[in-house]
């Protein structure tokens, strides 16, 4: 009988090289990967259209334009599209990101050219009706008015405000104004432009036939040109200086802790090592801010940290909510386990606890072609090769206690960063 008093042996997990998929760029600039797999009855597709600048008012037009796009065309109202994809037990998605948009298809391979057929009267025959935008926008200010009661939501867009530059910048959260200037007037005029401009990426993925990729290369050929890619600058971020500001909420119940500093990008080569860091330090159940803020002191349900990955201005964020009377205490820990990991070698056990759970997350990301997909446009969008990637977990597989702590103390100083606090206000 095995004595279940003794934990089984735990072996490292071994980190394979990434499929690289079958890719063609086509002429008007489109990066097409395809990873077909007979074994898949699905089939994926997603675009992606990346924003170039950071301007607001142009980034807040086209994200509202591409929302639009399913509200209806000449042939068809918005009910009888949704009914349309419905019918072929497909779903077609818009969604919106800091950096870019993306429309995510996803139905059986037998009706891909179907959907694609769908698709193509949404791109070429969207008419923007005005009862469609007046719903959007009632919805979006209820949603605004729901999320205004949420200390969770008023320290991270305290946060943004306060990194970032509100009206021109990633800082952007919710403007009443904004919102009434536009006009379906505005989004005819937006989407006039962007028809003739490409998705950057587009990755298929699972039940992939010759004819429906000869379909989809036919719609890219209607294109000129792409949009381009946001890039990173190390002369983009101004100085921060450690800071404790407050987003008033007299009745809350709790408090919200929002904890931001910036971020070197992913393509940094300290990268790997700050992700490990940042897992150790609070980004799994048994980090080390949990074990003490959860775990020890029972003043929150879950504590994290991690980089948000801008591609102009990475930073990386502390968040909790906390219960509302522990505010002062609760940082003062945030920044003890953080000295800490600056000023004490973690140890071996740990490292590699640490290190097998971001191995398993590696590998329970991919376990079929569509996961593969989903790797490869992430690691597109950050302009970081396969190659690369293989290297960035090595990185993290042969990092050592002493490089641990020196990138500690390199870069994790929530000490010296932007504390935005919601709840009832107390000294701090």
């Amino acid at each position: 009988m095995p004595d279940r008093t003794i934990a089984p042996v735990c072996y490292p997990l071994t980190i394979p090289d990434l499929i690289a998929p079958q890719t063609e760029m086509m002429p008007c600039g489109t990066e097409l990967a395809i990873y077909a797999s007979d074994s898949q009855s699905l089939a994926s597709v997603e675009m992606i259209f990346p924003f170039s600048g950071l301007e607001t008012r142009k980034r807040q037009l086209e994200r509202f334009t591409f929302k639009m796009l399913l509200e209806g065309t000449v042939l068809h109202t918005a009910k009888q599209l949704a009914d349309a994809v419905s019918f072929l037990g497909a779903t077609v998605e818009v969604l919106h990101t800091p950096d870019y948009e993306s429309v995510q298809i996803s139905c059986l391979g037998r009706v891909l050219p179907g959907v694609l057929a769908i698709w193509k009267e949404i791109w070429e025959n969207s008419i923007f009706p005005e009862k469609e935008w007046k719903t959007i926008q009632e919805t979006t200010r209820q949603q605004n008015a729901i999320n205004l009661q949420k200390t969770s939501y008023l320290a991270g867009s305290l946060l943004k405000e306060t990194l970032y530059t509100a009206k021109a910048d990633y800082g952007y959260s919710f403007d009443t104004e904004l919102l009434d200037s536009f006009s379906t007037d505005d989004f005819k005029a937006c989407f006039s432009a962007l028809k003739k401009t490409g998705p950057a990426l587009l990755v298929m993925a699972g039940k992939i036939s010759s004819d429906s990729i000869a379909l989809w290369k036919e719609w890219l050929h209607g294109f000129s040109g792409i949009g381009s890619k946001a890039l990173w600058s190390p002369d983009a971020f101004p100085e921060i200086t450690g800071q404790a500001i407050w987003s008033e909420k007299a009745d809350a119940q709790q408090a919200s802790l929002r904890i931001g500093q910036w971020s070197i990008p992913k393509t940094h080569p300290d990268s790997p090592v700050w992700n490990l860091v940042l897992e150790i330090y609070g980004g799994y159940f048994g980090s080390r801010l949990m074990s003490n803020i959860r775990e020890d002191k029972g003043w929150t349900y879950g504590v994290f940290s991690h980089r948000v990955g801008n591609l102009m201005k990475p930073y990386w964020l502390i968040g909790a909510d906390i219960k509302g009377d522990v505010v002062k205490e609760a940082l003062a820990e945030i920044n003890k386990e953080a000295e800490i990991l600056r000023n004490e070698p973690v140890s071996e056990e740990e490292l590699d606890l640490v290190k097998n759970y971001m191995a398993g997350q590696f590998l329970s990301s991919i376990p079929h072609c569509f996961g593969l997909a989903d790797r490869y446009k992430s690691l597109w969008i950050y302009g970081i090769s396969l190659a690369q990637s293989t290297e960035n977990l090595r990185r993290i597989q042969e990092a050592g206690p002493a490089e641990v702590q020196e990138i500690a103390a390199k870069y994790l100083w929530p000490e010296k960063s932007v504390a935005a606090i919601s709840g009832i206000r107390q000294p701090v």
